[in-house]
């Protein structure tokens, strides 16, 4: 019987094999903000006042050069010995160049973007009567009745199609407006409005205004809101002087800011939970420690166990982070400290309902249930390429087949730099590039079957329970397929070695310490220049 193996053996050869490559030359320390000027110089270029000059305009271009460069190099140049922190260099500077590209080149971020805000009703403005008779009459064209319905903007234009399921069924888009019936309007004498903002003059305005577009990926309240986020609230947009706002997926009712504390805090103390029991777990399966997929697991069926224990982790380590975002920045610092940017109606779920998988098979898994918090520089990137570059139109079969690629093309790409950027044996083309560049073939060839059973006319004779047990089945094969393209690559950089929780139930019990942080967080690190110094990352 082979020795056990423990995070902690393995983590200290991760710490001489980067001490070793920073002695020799080979790599240099992540140091902030030396090697993170990338957003810096986005925010920058942004944060200028707004002009016609064609000067301006135009330094987009060799700005997002620079961007390039410097995020490239970090890239290539940096390590950490924390497997955090190397899988972050990756993932946040290749992020940083197809975010930039999303806000200077695919579309110019100085003149497309505007935001909801909340202002004094001016003298003679309509009152909130009228603003609600007007919202209701445009919203009617969620119904097909007219056609200056609730509408998207953003620069990829229109709304996308509804996408039939592997077995043809149609999933609609819009909900009917009347499911916001029961929550609660402002009361009508209010002299407040909310209209769309553009680019502010005011100084302090605009940088308040770069800093929110810059970092809200998703676009709440924004023009580029993307499709299945929850819209304004009926308050909102009763108010807003423009009903241009974005549609809805999957609209609930807006919380207060204590069922979004306890909802949010509830799921946030179970994820924690889970996550001390699958770090207990895996840290059994050598697997799951850098070993490799061929080391001996002590499980059963070990590689579909290692996929679903390998998923598991993620969704859950996902969700823990991005459930702090509520419960931080709403309950906690709330609307005296942040202001508009805690209200409740800004943070809704990031992942999506499990139905849409049944609904929609492979397309609804990515499109419907995964998180969507890089879906917008994904379908931007697609409609720069697949549109502008190719000039394919959006509602033809190449053009939407060269947009889906496009999309998946990015998101292996992005993956793909944040595994090369730790210590791990990883592939990373092999690996989560390759991972991610598949699922467009499993979508396509999903949508195929389904255009094959309509044609043929047996999705008349198949009832909906067994449509939608055939797209759960269509995508735990696919998974299964190609899922270990992408969870082999996550456990051979030893990604799932972290520390998700600062106090462990499990460990603590089992008499192995009930604390699990330790160690340097960070350290200054003093470079041969005054500006190459600056912090390293440790992760503890």
């Amino acid at each position: 019987m082979a020795a056990r193996v423990y995070a902690h053996e393995v983590l200290d050869h991760f710490q001489s094999r980067y001490h070793a490559a920073i002695d020799t030359g080979e790599y240099q320390p992540f140091v902030w903000p030396h090697r993170a000027l990338g957003p810096y110089l986005l925010i920058f270029y942004l944060l200028l006042p707004p002009t016609s000059s064609p000067i301006v305009h135009y330094a987009r271009y060799p700005l997002f050069a620079l961007i390039i460069y410097v995020s490239v190099a970090a890239m290539h140049d940096c390590r950490s010995p924390a497997v955090t922190v190397g899988y972050g260099i990756g993932l946040l500077n290749a992020w940083t160049i197809l975010w930039s590209a999303t806000l200077i080149i695919f579309t110019d971020g100085r003149r497309d973007y505007k935001r909801i805000e909340r202002q004094q009703r001016p003298d003679g403005a309509p009152n909130v009567e009228a603003f609600v008779e007007n919202i209701q009459g445009e919203t009617s064209a969620l119904d097909g009745s007219t056609t200056d319905g609730l509408k998207l903007l953003h620069p990829v234009g229109e709304l996308p199609e509804p996408e039939p399921s592997v077995t043809g069924d149609i999933v609609p888009k819009l909900e009917s407006p009347e499911i916001f019936a029961a929550q609660e309007p402002i009361p009508s004498s209010s002299q407040e409005i909310y209209a769309w903002q553009s680019l502010p003059d005011n100084i302090l305005h605009r940088l308040d205004f770069i800093l929110d577009l810059v970092t809200n990926f998703r676009g709440l309240r924004w023009t580029h809101q993307r499709p299945g986020t929850h819209p304004p609230p009926p308050h909102v947009r009763e108010t807003l002087t423009n009903p241009d706002t974005p549609p809805s997926l999957h609209p609930e009712q807006y919380p207060s800011y204590r069922t979004l504390f306890t909802t949010n805090l509830r799921s946030f103390l179970l994820c924690s939970l889970t996550l001390d029991a699958l770090k207990s777990v895996t840290s059994l399966d050598p697997y799951f420690l850098a070993q490799g997929q061929n080391a001996p697991s002590p499980f059963p069926v070990a590689h579909s166990i290692r996929l679903a224990l390998s998923l598991l982790f993620t969704y859950t380590s996902l969700l823990n982070i991005f459930l702090l975002a509520p419960l931080v920045l709403a309950c906690t610092f709330g609307p005296r400290i942040l202001g508009p940017h805690a209200s409740t109606w800004l943070y809704p779920p990031f992942f999506g309902p499990l139905s849409s998988i049944a609904e929609k098979g492979l397309a609804g898994l990515w499109g419907g249930w995964w998180h969507q918090l890089f879906r917008y520089a994904f379908e931007a990137a697609g409609e720069f390429i697949g549109g502008k570059v190719l000039r394919l139109s959006k509602r033809s079969i190449p053009g939407s087949i060269a947009r889906v690629v496009v999309a998946f093309l990015c998101s292996g790409i992005l993956h793909a730099c944040a595994s090369y950027t730790i210590l791990g044996n990883t592939q990373p083309i092999k690996g989560s590039f390759l991972f991610f560049a598949l699922q467009p073939v499993g979508i396509m060839g999903q949508r195929a079957l389904s255009i094959y059973l309509k044609q043929k006319g047996y999705r008349e004779a198949i009832p909906p329970w067994m449509r939608k047990t055939g797209n759960v089945i269509f995508v735990v094969l696919w998974c299964r397929i190609t899922g270990p393209l992408i969870a082999d690559e996550f456990a051979a950089g030893g990604i799932w070695m972290y520390e998700p929780l600062p106090v462990s139930l499990i460990k603590g019990v089992k008499g192995e310490g009930w604390w699990r942080w330790g160690g340097e967080w960070a350290r200054w690190y003093s470079g041969d220049r005054w500006w190459r110094s600056g912090l390293v990352f440790l992760g503890g």
